[in-house]
């Protein structure tokens, strides 16, 4: 029975698509900031603001030497991200989600009660077993 679940499994993943399978459907964002005169905005200091909050950063952090940042962004919607380098700001707006990129997220409910009901048949089966076992002479 085990080697059926683990088969089972096995079949599913390899069905999906490449990166469909997502328990929190996070979207990895890259943001590259530049300097006023297009050279990277290296080592500036980084705030991201999740939609509709302005006001206190969903992440910080730090560019890299090419101005690049990357954060997960767990909702839809236009992010706003900001990076101050040593005499210099530059702000960009970033559309995360939308109609543009479709995926199949699957709900962690959805998960556990399919793991729930596995489990449940998995101890069902191993009960019956002992029972045949106990009626042989």
């Amino acid at each position: 029975m085990t080697f059926l679940g683990a088969l089972g499994t096995l079949l599913l993943l390899a069905l999906l698509p490449a990166g469909a399978f997502s328990l929190f459907g996070t979207h990895e964002v890259t943001a590259q900031f530049a300097t006023q005169d297009g050279k990277p905005l290296a080592d500036a200091d980084v705030r991201v603001f999740a939609p509709g909050d302005s006001k206190s950063p969903a992440v910080t952090g730090r560019t890299d030497s090419e101005g690049k940042f990357v954060f997960e962004a767990d909702s839809d919607g236009f992010w706003s991200a900001e990076a101050r380098g040593a005499d210099q700001v530059a702000r960009i707006m970033i559309r995360v989600g939308g109609e543009a990129q479709p995926q199949t997220v699957f709900s962690p409910f959805l998960i556990i009660g399919i793991l729930a009901v596995l489990a449940a048949i998995a101890i069902w089966y191993r009960l019956l077993r002992a029972r045949t076992r106990r009626r042989r002479p």
